[in-house]
């Protein structure tokens, strides 16, 4: 993983940034149509059946045709931003801070959603938060009681590049005096919803998702009684919510377009109702960069480890 994220930022380092080679400044981008993508953090097939409402939504608030697709993993997307192939990213916390570092995104939003308690119930008579909290879960008969308890275990993700699935759990594993490179087995099963069903089956005997993704499984008759068979362990301190952002030598009179197009389609109840099955989200908030720094922090931490 850690050379294909190097091979990735080699390839995208070669590509034109700012500047032109004689020092003038790039023509702003005001594209026919608009490619926005998504990161797989659900199971791919599941946000490809949501992508066409979503596109219908934007085209009408832009009026302009809109392109949404499905990246086939985190990485991917940061390539296609840095290429100039993709204008607008939904991109994850740690997606967001490795294409924004390299000059390849600016967040124009951040997400806002319900906040969740220990039981998976949203606290929707509190008001919408920016930051949401990653969880342990593990099997109900495996014994697992604590972050310690891991060790020598196989703990399912949704991707190395997850904020909520992978980023904050290795620091805390690291916290708690483990090696996250060795003492235990990460199981890349592409998505959160798929990490709580590894558990669920047996196949991991833990995992690391948002919090709740359990919940994502309520109306679900295949997975009777999970909230009981895959039980809370623990939650991991607050991580900023995912963003909104685009290419940052976007025609400026368009980046405001996008940013007031999704501000207006999650007031709509359509709109607010294709962005909850999408990615839960309820709202929208300013985004700053300085809101990410923390995760900067992380993973310059996470450096001195191979996955």
């Amino acid at each position: 993983m850690k050379n294909r994220i190097a091979l990735v930022l080699i390839i995208v380092l070669a590509l034109p940034l700012a500047l032109f080679a004689d020092g003038t400044k790039e023509k702003a981008v005001n594209p026919d149509v608009i490619q926005v993508q998504l990161i797989p953090s659900r199971d791919a097939a599941y946000l490809d059946a949501q992508r066409m409402p979503m596109q219908q939504m934007l085209e009408a608030q832009l009026k302009r045709k809109v392109n949404v697709t499905v990246a086939t993993d985190y990485n991917a997307l940061i390539e296609g931003m840095a290429a100039g192939q993709i204008h607008v990213g939904l991109l994850a916390t740690t997606a967001y801070v490795m294409a924004a570092d390299e000059g390849y995104a600016e967040a124009i939003l951040k997400s806002t959603r319900y906040d969740v308690d220990d039981n998976g119930k949203l606290l929707k008579d509190k008001p919408l938060v920016s930051g949401y909290k990653a969880q342990l879960v593990a099997g109900v008969d495996s014994g697992i009681k604590s972050v310690k308890d891991l060790k020598g275990r196989k703990i399912a993700i949704a991707s190395f590049t997850s904020t909520s699935g992978f980023v904050w759990p290795a620091n805390l594993l690291a916290d708690a005096g483990l090696d996250p490179e060795k003492d235990v087995t990460w199981l890349n099963v592409g998505g959160h919803d798929n990490a709580i069903t590894a558990v669920f089956n047996g196949q991991a005997d833990a995992a690391f998702t948002f919090k709740d993704a359990r919940t994502l499984f309520e109306k679900e008759a295949f997975f009777p009684d999970l909230m009981k068979k895959v039980v809370l362990i623990s939650n991991t301190s607050e991580i900023p919510n995912d963003t909104i952002s685009v290419i940052p030598n976007l025609d400026a009179k368009l980046k405001e377009a996008i940013r007031m197009a999704f501000l207006n389609m999650i007031k709509d109840p359509n709109g607010l109702a294709i962005m909850r099955k999408i990615y839960n989200h309820e709202g929208y908030a300013p985004a700053k960069d300085s809101d990410y720094d923390l995760v900067r922090t992380y993973l310059k931490r996470q450096k001195q480890w191979k996955f």
